[in-house]
Parts: structure tokens; C-alpha cells; sequence
């Protein structure tokens, strides 16, 4: 069994400039039409609100989820996590999936340098006859990029999910050939990037040379990287990144 994943900063909602659109669940509702139309069937999401007054009061995975399901005919699910409380709502990640979800790990990446604590989730998504683990994850910024990136190695080491089948996806907020990337990479045990590499994820609208700084890392399953690309979308400003893996 093969299927397409995709990761994606969503900028809670907001459109790349920061702005809001009106209304305020125009862009989710076009985050998951492009999640549908790309045939993915698990998502992996950054920057996901929830129950804000700024996002409108609502949960936007939640929403996501419910809209594919509408769009699809067949249910769909999630799982998420808190980096930030927001007083009101919270600010975190999410795995939205067209199979069910069991949440494996959780893992909070304090502020150490940087301005906001970030978080890692993982779930196991159960197919009809096999199984995947997935993640989710926002690393910081100002060197917090390698600190949050060793501690997501170090929890699923110890944890025992290093050799399971794993695939990890999110925003590294920083490029190929990083400190945090080669963390990713090799440290603790050993992962692959499902590619593809050299293209730009970041404000791409405002310079198509900016780096990629968006990924899926890979460990126990097959990845045909002839199919993995980056979406050409500028909802948010990132751009979702595809792969396809094999589930076994």
C-alpha cells in the first residue's frame, strides 16, 4: 500500500501577508480542498489554531477535518497539540488523516533562545492491514532549531519508535545542509529526506531562490522520490511539501 503525505505550515489561517481573510475560514477551507486535490490522505500541519479570537473562535484542524470529510464522503480525523497557550485558545500542530488516529508522543520543545515554545506530535495512523507512525513538527528559531531537533531525535529513540515505521514532517526553520537538517539526518539513529531538494518553501511568491525549509524525513519505509514536490500554493507563506510512501 502507497499514499500520498503532505506538511504544511499553515500561518493559522492567515493569509501570507497576515492578514485575515474574510471570512476568517476562507483559507482553511482552501487548505483543504488543495489537501484533496493533491490525493494525500494524511496531513501534516504547523501553526494551527485553536479556539482564538484572532482565528475566529474556532478549531481549525477540526475544521479542516470536517471539510474533507464533506469533499471526500468518508470520514476523516485528527490529532492535535498545544506549543502555546493563547488566553483565549491555544496555537500548536496537527495530524489530520483519512485513517484513525492514536496519538503515540507528545513532546514540548521550550523556548531556549528563541521567542516561542514549539511542540512534536506523533501518531500511528492504522490501515486495513498495516500501520505508520507520523509527526508533526515546528522547531524555533535563534539556534533553537538544533536543540528542538536533538530532543525530537532523543524521544523517539527512547520511546522505541526509532525502528518503527516513521515518517516525520514539518517546518525545520532552517535549509538542506543545517545543523538542525543533519540532526534530523543522522543523530541518535539514522533518518532519509524524501526530497525533493533545491526548492524553495519559504515566501517563495516574493523570491523563488529562497530556501526550503519545509520537510518529511523518513525511516522504515520506501519513499519513491521521483514523486515527492512542492505544492505550488501561496495561501500561507510556506508551501506544502508531497510525498508518497510506502506503508508496507
Amino acid at each position: 500500500m502507497a499514499i500520498y503525505v503532505i506538511t504544511w505550515n499553515i500561518k493559522a489561517g492567515q493569509n501570507r501577508d497576515g492578514t485575515y481573510p474574510y471570512p476568517k475560514t476562507e483559507n482553511l477551507d482552501r487548505i483543504a480542498d488543495a489537501i484533496k486535490n493533491s490525493g494525500a490522505l494524511i496531513a501534516s500541519l504547523q501553526e494551527v489554531d485553536a479556539f482564538t479570537t484572532r482565528s475566529g473562535d474556532i478549531h481549525q484542524a477540526e475544521y479542516i477535518t470536517n471539510r474533507l470529510t464533506v469533499l471526500t464522503g468518508v470520514t476523516w480525523y485528527y490529532k492535535y497539540i498545544t506549543s502555546i497557550e493563547m488566553n483565549p485558545g491555544y496555537y500548536g500542530n496537527a495530524i489530520v488523516s483519512r485513517y484513525p488516529l492514536t496519538t503515540a508522543l507528545r513532546v514540548s520543545l521550550p523556548k531556549v533562545n528563541g521567542s516561542e515554545d514549539r511542540s512534536f506530535l506523533l501518531v500511528r495512523a492504522d490501515f486495513d492491514s498495516t500501520y505508520l507512525y507520523a509527526g508533526t513538527f515546528h522547531l524555533g528559531l535563534n539556534v533553537d532549531q538544533s536543540i528542538h531537533a536533538q530532543q525530537i531525535k532523543d524521544a523517539l529513540n527512547n520511546n522505541g519508535y526509532s525502528d518503527q515505521k516513521l515518517i516525520i514532517g514539518g517546518d525545520l526553520n532552517d535549509d538542506e545542509g543545517s545543523d538542525p537538517y543533519n540532526i534530523m539526518l543522522y543523530n541518535v539513529f539514522p533518518m532519509a529526506d524524501t526530497g525533493p531538494g533545491g526548492v524553495c518553501t519559504l515566501q517563495c511568491y516574493n523570491n523563488p531562490n529562497n530556501p526550503k525549509v519545509d520537510f518529511w524525513f523518513k525511516r522504515g519505509v520506501s519513499v519513491d522520490t521521483s514523486k515527492s514536490r512542492v505544492l505550488q500554493i501561496d495561501n500561507s507563506d510556506h508551501r506544502p511539501v508531497l510525498a508518497y510512501v510506502y506503508t508496507g
